[in-house]
């Protein structure tokens, strides 16, 4: 049983202790109250002082505890995006020989909704122009070696390397400015149009020429309480008393597709895309190149649209989570987040690859700790 759920029995038991012991002093029968009441205004006349005390007392203890919980969350908030906004960045380095990846195929976020470290985040980061493009990974060493973990399970042959500068770095003199997309709702189905959404977000990155780059980051951490949102829901359109057939058979399909989807795995999820350039205007122009670029691969029954921009350097550095953040269920973030196969390199052809397998070496080129001495014959 979760935390919420217990909250929600002890509460329960509460009101309905409560409940008994107004009906076993007859609480709801005017009798009660026509004993009672004179002798309650009585004692309040005579112990005012007393009660306002008290009032104010516990209403002071009431406002310094929802303070301090407020505060605690604060705190807790603040550790994490520190260890976010201080951890590493690697390169995801995929297979230039690797056959097509088709997205519905992609298994990787519903992994990671689970082997996350609780509530941090990390991000899944596409950036370059059109001298070079790559695929990254930003988060805590815990998060992020989590995430390697199952991206390199996903996809066997992936490589990494540190990245030195950060993508998300801001050279002197040059200017930023960024753009968060989200859904319109959690309750509909996020349905991409294309094949696979990336390939207009590479070909965009792609095509950013001269001082200048994009970069889409796909901020992601794991979510507790949509699909518990969506049993609601479906019980809700289940529950309703119609009596119109027509009104019926649509209720019972929206309660069916809300099952449906409540039995994916969901994160939470920001949608930041960067533009950084040499000139405001510029930075401005790339960035909603970009968003433009991600909104039109997703239908218009939930569309994905911008909801808010800016030129602050900092969440995008630090990878913040916004407070507009999202539900995605897995499925649906991985048309956006995943590695590329070999059709990927005619759109990107800059795109950074691993270079070679990479193997253990052969027994017989292992050198032990008995063949540090090197041995001389001597000639008579």
């Amino acid at each position: 049983m979760s935390r919420n759920d217990s909250v929600k029995m002890l509460g329960l038991l509460l009101l309905g202790g409560l409940l008994m012991a107004a009906i076993y002093f007859d609480v709801f029968t005017p009798k009660f109250w026509k004993v009672t009441w004179p002798k309650l205004q009585a004692w309040i006349q005579e112990h005012h002082t007393w009660i306002l005390v008290a009032g104010l007392s516990g209403l002071t203890l009431l406002v310094s505890l929802v303070i301090g919980i407020a505060w605690i969350r604060r705190a807790k908030w603040q550790a994490i995006q520190a260890r976010v906004a201080t951890g590493p960045t690697f390169l995801l380095l995929p297979r230039s020989d690797w056959r097509p990846i088709s997205p519905d195929k992609v298994n990787l976020w519903a992994r990671l909704a689970d082997a996350l470290p609780h509530d941090q985040h990390i991000s899944f980061e596409i950036a370059g122009s059109d001298t070079e493009a790559c695929f990254a990974i930003h988060g805590s060493e815990e998060g992020v070696r989590a995430a390697l973990t199952q991206i390199k399970a996903e996809w066997p042959g992936v490589q990494r390397r540190p990245v030195q500068p950060d993508l998300a770095a801001v050279p002197e003199g040059w200017a930023i400015f960024w753009v968060e997309l989200r859904p319109g709702s959690w309750r509909e189905p996020i349905i991409s149009m294309a094949d696979d959404p990336l390939r207009p977000v590479l070909v965009e990155v792609n095509g950013v020429v001269g001082r200048g780059r994009g970069l889409v980051q796909v901020i992601a951490r794991n979510d507790f309480g949509t699909r518990a949102r969506l049993g609601q829901a479906a019980f809700t359109a289940r529950a309703v008393k119609v009596e119109n057939a027509g009104v019926r058979a649509i209720r019972t399909k929206q309660a069916r597709s809300l099952e449906e989807r409540a039995e994916r795995a969901f994160l939470q999820v920001t949608v930041r895309c960067v533009g950084i350039a040499d000139t405001p205007v510029r930075a401005e122009g790339i960035a909603r190149g970009l968003a433009r670029a991600v909104s039109s691969t997703y239908g218009h029954k939930n569309p994905v649209k911008p909801v808010r921009s800016g030129v602050d350097p900092k969440p995008v550095l630090e990878r913040r989570m916004s407070r507009r953040s999202q539900a995605w269920a897995d499925d649906e973030l991985s048309t956006l987040a995943h590695l590329v196969g070999s059709d990927m390199l005619n759109v990107a052809p800059r795109l950074k690859t691993a270079s070679a397998k990479s193997l253990p070496p052969d027994p017989e080129m292992r050198i032990l700790p008995t063949d540090i001495t090197a041995r001389f014959a001597e000639s008579g």
